[in-house]
């Protein structure tokens, strides 16, 4: 590894900023999941309010309050029927919105762009809502998915700062290294592990297997938000996070594993009862 290299991979000064407002987040993330119903909602839309900027300003600089209107319609509107127990009108909403507001672009690169961007930022809120509320697991598969994702964004971080190696794609993102991914996703499987001696002990294999899994997406999906930045020139989304950027620098991770539990769990309902089977 070059002396440059090596510089990108241990430099710590961003640490302290990150611990700091990675456990203000985390607490009140957890404790707006663990009460449920209006307060999820609300942090919900908190947070669908600052990604609908955060998107316009990355995507559309030239024109934010269209693309920020139609984003923030579209995705307040999933959030309220979601947590109405409406997922499939806060899906077809939500593509209403981004079609519309697709229609204002020119080329079809722009097009993908604002529709698939509102997506981005309405879908999966909906989706994360609709899984809290699914009884009796709901609470247990948020807290689960927060303590794998959780557990895959600490190892990764520490683990590509110590050990370094290649870069995932030095071109999206230098500090993602290969390391990094493998400790990562190996910490998400131990995640899950845990979570199957809380559940159910007998599937820990498949607990495991889920957690692992459950954690690479959430790599992933961190992974495509570099890629997002990159295509359109900016560093972080926002910067109202010290040491994360925006609220779509932070929760990348858990778009990713929302959008792919939610269609675990949507097409095949069993899952969710076979893995929480201690679930009151």
């Amino acid at each position: 590894m070059s002396e440059r290299a090596n510089h990108v991979a241990r430099d710590w000064s961003d640490l302290g900023a990150r611990a700091v407002s990675g456990l203000v987040l985390a607490s009140a993330g957890a404790a707006a999941a663990w009460f449920g119903g209006p307060w999820l909602a609300a942090a919900c839309g908190a947070a669908v309010v600052a990604m609908s900027y955060e998107w316009a300003r990355m995507s559309e600089p030239e024109a934010i309050a269209p693309a920020f209107g139609f984003a923030l319609v579209g995705s307040l509107g999933a959030v309220f029927a979601s947590s109405w127990g409406s997922l499939w009108i806060a899906a077809a909403w939500m593509t209403l919105c981004a079609a519309l507001s697709a229609l204002r672009r020119r080329t079809l690169a722009g097009l993908i762009e604002t529709a698939g961007g509102a997506l981005y930022v309405g879908l999966p809120p909906a989706v994360f809502l609709w899984l809290r509320d699914r009884a009796p697991e709901g609470r247990d598969t948020i807290l689960s998915m927060f303590a794998i994702i959780w557990a895959t964004d600490i190892f990764a971080y520490f683990g590509g700062k110590l050990i370094g190696g290649p870069r995932v794609a030095s071109g999206l993102s230098p500090n993602k290294t290969w390391s990094g991914i493998v400790v990562g996703a190996l910490a998400g499987a131990l995640a899950g592990y845990g979570c199957s001696r809380l559940f159910a002990p007998e599937l820990w294999c498949a607990w495991s297997f889920a957690g692992g899994l459950v954690g690479f997406s959430g790599l992933m999906g961190d992974l495509f938000e570099s890629f997002l930045k990159r295509r359109f020139g900016v560093k972080d989304a926002s910067r109202i996070i010290p040491g994360h950027g925006g609220v779509l620098d932070r929760i990348d991770s858990l778009i990713a594993a929302s959008l792919l539990v939610g269609a675990a769990f949507a097409f095949a309902p069993g899952l969710a009862r076979l893995l929480f089977r201690a679930s009151p």
